[in-house]
């Protein structure tokens, strides 16, 4: 390349390259003046390891509230279930209470955290306490409202604390409604007091004894803790830990003591009793060493960031000519320009400027050569586009102008059976071709449409069955004609799809069509249809040619036909599936094809999404089709085709009809002067004025 030589005058003498240095050498220095913050990084290090210390510690404090929940739990639960075993005593169902009172007397000697049980009726009434006996006499209960929810849930329930009678001790009490018949006839207590709370509570002090915990009832009120337990039992919860109670069943959260002290603070609620554990640890046992470790480490790490600093500034100087050099020569390559010499006592500087310099040379080729290339592409591209808009002009004017001749025929065909003339076995050849003409020119104007965007559903909520019934009648011309044996299974209802009845029959008419053609007479071809969660699928499935591996991934692409058959009497233009494909695509569903290869069928399943409950019914297709009359009308007919304009007015005059026929605008209006016509059958192709305007002339 031209830039990656240096002329005579360029190229570095060999005295100056002999005082060069590689640059590893100066990596090495900058190296030994960077490894002093490598210090620092260390000190990051250890820094993130107490975080992470700090982070278990936590966790520790989390899984210890944890734990402590977990043994008031079991320790509730056993209460409840020896309550629940005692409940269950044939006595209460007999009404011997006194019998029962003597039971519960045995069970509470074998409970050391119970102070007494209670049998309460459902609206609070003691019929049973097992320190005052029985009878009406006997004190209300001093928690009503724990009774009254093991009542209304018919669930154990654990009530909050409370004073007892004499003012001086705690108490609580554990609820199990006794239920017979599905009916709650009674409540069996056990009065506890903080006392088993205490002792659940010694038995986690073997871990970190200076952690302080706390276990709350369920209006956060304190009922035991392993520090001045006395002052504080029976006082709320601090509102920190109240608010987080609220907020979620378990957490950990930095809080402030009444005397300033911060704590962190870990907490569980049960989903049992509604009772929550709280374990606390000062903040300064987490945070303490881990400060004074960042405080230190800040500081080293100051000095030697000014040290390092220092050296790198001083190594810096002799890099950054060099380096601006070949920056500047980079940058006048990025805008296009000719990178000039690297000035730098740095040999792989000087290296690097030259292979900037050819870099440069070789650039320019290269946007030469892509802006060759991209003017040839966007030529192509337009030819491309041209030819393909030519394209679905032509098939557009193809399919319009195939219907002109098409019209006058069939009307050839109903005006002769109206003069009563006997049909032969020519006119059924001519009327079947020209409907299977009728039926290419349609798929034509429909590609046209779909290629235009002109396709308009109407949309609403159909059943598959009547649009599968209706695919039938329209295919069943070409089943009869090839004795296939055809089998529908499709249900009634229970499928309903968001969608145009008119073009989904078009859909399973076409895959219908396409299996018969497909399936040598007698073949077999069966129509299925179920639900696949918020879709519909639909399949048709014949015994016939099959489909070849490289067919199966374009045989939904226009004019692609599968191979030719010699008993084939019905063939097509290859965009019936293409039709499929697109109309289902517009309803928001998918189709595909499949086959074991050929000789072996093949199967065409389209996929619908289902209609919502509430999606209106489909508007009627026929709502505005006019009725037959048995009036006589006049008919003003205009067309400039002749044949077309004569058949029609004969076979409206063949019904009974007064009809004026006329091929252009002007004649038509002078036509109705003295023909008022009830009706007007206007071509829209008129020469001088087109059906548009001879309409509204017309109604002037």
């Amino acid at each position: 390349m031209r830039g990656a030589l240096a002329t005579s005058a360029e190229r570095p003498s060999p005295d100056r390259l002999s005082r060069t240095v590689p640059l590893k050498w100066y990596l090495v220095g900058l190296a030994v003046g960077t490894l002093l913050p490598v210090v620092v990084f260390a000190g990051i290090v250890l820094a993130r390891l107490a975080e992470e210390e700090r982070s278990e510690l936590l966790a520790e404090l989390e899984q210890d509230a944890r734990a402590l929940t977990g043994s008031l739990d079991r320790e509730m639960a056993a209460s409840v279930r020896a309550l629940q075993a005692l409940g269950e005593s044939d006595r209460l169902d007999r009404g011997d209470l006194a019998a029962f009172q003597e039971e519960a007397q045995r069970v509470l000697r074998t409970e050391p955290s119970w102070l007494r049980i209670h049998l309460l009726s459902t609206d609070g009434h003691q019929l049973v306490n097992t320190r005052f006996g029985l009878g009406p006499n006997l004190p209300p209960d001093l928690d009503p409202e724990s009774l009254r929810q093991a009542v209304d849930s018919g669930r154990p329930e654990v009530g909050t604390l409370f004073r007892m009678r004499d003012g001086e001790r705690w108490a609580f009490s554990m609820r199990v409604p006794v239920v017979r018949n599905g009916e709650v006839r009674y409540v069996l207590s056990a009065l506890t007091t903080p006392e088993a709370i205490r002792d659940l509570l010694g038995e986690h002090v073997s871990s970190h004894p200076e952690w302080t915990r706390t276990v709350l009832d369920r209006r956060a009120v304190v009922a035991g803790r392993t520090s001045e337990s006395g002052g504080a039992l029976g006082q709320p919860a601090p509102a920190a830990l109240i608010t987080n109670l609220g907020a979620a069943p378990e957490g950990v959260f930095r809080n402030a003591s009444p005397s300033g002290e911060r704590t962190y603070v870990a907490f569980s609620r049960s989903s049992l009793s509604g009772w929550a554990c709280a374990v606390t640890i000062p903040a300064d046992a987490l945070d303490g060493a881990a400060r004074r470790s960042l405080l230190a480490i800040a500081g080293t790490g100051l000095v030697l960031l000014l040290v390092s600093a220092a050296g790198a500034l001083w190594m810096s100087r002799r890099l950054s000519r060099g380096i601006a050099s070949a920056a500047a020569s980079a940058d006048a390559l990025a805008h296009g320009g000719r990178p000039g010499p690297t000035r730098s006592s740095i040999a792989e500087l000087r290296h690097l400027g030259a292979a900037l310099e050819g870099s440069a040379e070789l650039l320019r080729a290269r946007e030469e050569e892509r802006d060759q290339h991209l003017a040839q592409a966007q030529a192509l591209r337009r030819e491309a586009e041209d030819a393909n808009r030519t394209k679905d002009e032509f098939l557009a004017m193809l399919g319009h102008e195939l219907r002109n001749p098409l019209a006058p025929i069939f009307t050839a065909l109903s005006v002769a059976e109206l003069r009563g003339q006997p049909p032969t076995a020519e006119h059924a050849v001519i009327r079947r071709q020209v409907e299977h003409l009728a039926r290419l020119v349609d798929d034509l104007l429909d590609v046209s449409r779909i290629t235009r965007g002109a396709v308009e559903l109407r949309l609403g909520r159909i059943e598959i069955a009547p649009v599968v019934d209706r695919a039938v009648e329209m295919a069943a011309p070409l089943l009869e004609l090839r004795r296939h044996h055809l089998k529908v299974e499709v249900p009634e209802d229970g499928l309903a799809v968001l969608g145009d009845e008119v073009r989904l029959a078009q859909v399973v008419s076409n895959l219908l069509t396409n299996a018969a053609r497909y399936t040598p007479p007698g073949g077999h071809i069966r129509v299925q249809a179920e639900g696949e969660g918020e879709r519909v699928a639909l399949s048709v499935t014949d015994d016939g040619v099959g489909l070849a591996p490289e067919l199966l991934g374009r045989v939904f692409e226009p004019f692609v036909q599968g191979p030719r058959t010699a008993d084939r009497r019905e063939s097509g233009l290859g965009i019936g599936l293409t039709l499929v494909r697109h109309l289902v695509e517009l309803h928001g569903g998918g189709a595909q094809a499949r086959s074991e290869g050929p000789g072996k069928g093949s199967t065409f399943t389209v996929w619908l999404p289902r209609a919502p409950q509430d999606a209106p019914p489909a508007p009627p297709r026929d709502a505005r089709r006019p009725r037959p009359t048995a009036t006589p009308l006049r008919i003003l007919v205009v067309d400039d085709n002749p044949d077309a304009a004569e058949l029609l007015t004969s076979l409206l005059t063949a019904v009974g009809h007064d009809v004026l026929m006329a091929h252009d605008g002007p004649g038509a209006l002078a036509a109705i002067r003295g023909f008022t016509p009830d009706v007007a059958v206007l071509d829209i192709g008129l020469p001088v004025m087109d059906g548009y305007e001879l309409a509204a002339r017309i109604r002037e």
